[in-house]
């Protein structure tokens, strides 16, 4: 139940991972409703979180309840893995949480301690081509409107919009909850994946010891932060040839995988352990800072629209967008993006 999880009486603590810091807190089971449950990045976003948490109670709400209670029968089986040796010490205390399989309603709002919307039109024709998350914008944007209406009758819920034009739906369904706007926020954390990968090669150090953070768009207009970049926490120095065969590298990445694998497919792995974790992260006690999409009100001189920006999450959802000293190339990247996306 919301605020079910957490109690007065709970502690928590915080860390640092490389130049993350993360709060933790004591609690107990999370609720977690995703809208849009029964599609590709849905139901391996609540795969992935019955594996990073085992308790946690996952709603797959998807008008395709027959559809999606294929994957609920198969999700729950899986975590059935408890009742044997091989399985049992996954499981830490043993505790699975439960699947279930709903159609959108606000009730279902109400009961979530976080909200993951993947709810999106299927992939057009021209979306399997590098820029073809553009192509899901009218029709998404229909989609981003029902949902929105279903969030407006609940009160505000730390939601994560994952649905493509990552920016455009992100603001639209904000816009139709009516809600404050640290409640929602946008799943851009692939491209910092991508950027780890192909920089941990550049550098030839384990991705774990990348820290890149990439603002703006989530699409063509990505801003990496390589001045703030660092290798095992000391800056990264790269030529312009090495920014820009990671940049392109970034850029490209989901529609390779969409071209080996088929328009059908997507780069579910990344995008759902991304978004697990975030909620994780979210509902444990927060993280910062983590670049994500938000509405924009005057912070780097933009007003309007949502674009990928450092941020301080809680429980709650955004405490406070960071604002850092970028460099002169890079504000002039950033402003592009807000141009490209909402100009």
């Amino acid at each position: 139940m919301r605020n079910g999880t957490r109690t007065a009486g709970d502690t928590g603590f915080r860390y640092r991972e490389g130049n993350v810091q993360v709060s933790v807190e004591s609690v107990g089971r999370m609720d977690v409703l995703v809208i849009g449950g029964g599609g590709t990045i849905g139901s391996t976003v609540a795969y992935t979180l019955s594996v990073l948490r085992p308790a946690t109670n996952v709603v797959l709400a998807d008008p395709r309840t027959d559809h999606t209670e294929g994957h609920a029968i198969d999700l729950r089986h899986s975590t059935c893995h408890v009742a044997h040796p091989a399985g049992r010490p996954e499981f830490g205390d043993g505790a699975v949480g439960s699947v279930t399989v709903e159609s959108p309603r606000p009730e279902l709002v109400s009961e979530a301690d976080c909200i993951v919307v993947t709810a999106s039109i299927s992939r057009p024709i021209d979306g399997a081509e590098r820029g073809g998350r553009y192509a899901f914008l009218q029709g998404n944007l229909e989609v981003a409107e029902d949902v929105g209406s279903i969030l407006a009758e609940a009160e505000p819920t730390p939601t994560v919009v994952v649905s493509n034009p990552l920016d455009r739906i992100t603001h639209r369904l904000w816009e139709a909850s009516g809600w404050p706007r640290r409640s929602t926020v946008g799943y851009s954390l692939s491209e910092t994946a991508r950027f780890a990968d192909v920089l941990s090669r550049i550098a030839d150090v384990p991705p774990g010891e990348i820290d890149c953070p990439v603002l703006g768009e989530h699409g063509e207009h990505l801003v990496p932060a390589f001045s703030r970049a660092t290798a095992g926490g000391e800056p990264l120095d790269l030529s312009a040839d090495e920014r820009e065969h990671a940049l392109e590298f970034a850029r490209n990445a989901a529609y390779e995988v969409i071209k080996r694998r088929g328009g059908a497919d997507t780069s579910r792995w990344v995008s759902a352990r991304g978004i697990a974790c975030l909620v994780v992260r979210i509902l444990e006690g927060g993280v910062e800072p983590i670049c994500l999409s938000t509405p924009l009100d005057g912070e780097y001189g933009l007003d309007g629209g949502c674009l990928s920006v450092p941020l301080a999450l809680s429980p709650d959802g955004v405490e406070r967008i960071i604002e850092w000293e970028l460099t002169e190339d890079e504000r002039r990247r950033l402003a592009e993006a807000h141009e490209a996306v909402w100009g």
